[in-house]
């Protein structure tokens, strides 16, 4: 797919479910996904998990993140805040979508469409 038009990275311990909580993912799926909201499987990316039963420290979280810097969007089970404002920060978005893998995919792509509509944010 040369066409694509974002990136995601997906917290999921399978590649078919996004079942991870970010913190404690050990790798992410890695998709592209074009205009029409087709996406390609790219990678698995291995990191290290950041979640410290229950905290993070703070470097694991940086490189974590920084793992990530090519994609623009995150989709895990559950996102803490710390994550979620370190990944913004870097001008990543993030949500929690459980789900299937293509249902959350379909739901992000939706949602980006309607904010284009709205006002543009990949414009």
């Amino acid at each position: 797919m040369g066409n694509a038009v974002y990136r995601v990275a997906i917290a999921s311990t399978d590649n078919r479910y996004v079942d991870q909580h970010f913190g404690r993912a050990e790798s992410f799926l890695i998709v592209d996904v074009d205009k029409d909201g087709n996406y390609e499987e790219i990678e698995q990316r291995f990191v290290i998990p950041v979640c410290n039963g229950g905290s993070h420290d703070n470097e694991k979280l940086k490189k974590g993140v920084e793992a990530l810097l090519d994609c623009n969007f995150v989709l895990a089970a559950k996102i803490g805040p710390g994550a979620s404002y370190e990944l913004k920060d870097h001008g990543i978005a993030s949500f929690e979508m459980p789900g299937e893998v293509g249902d959350s995919l379909y739901r992000l792509d939706g949602y980006i469409k309607l904010l284009e509509e709205m006002g543009g944010v990949l414009a």
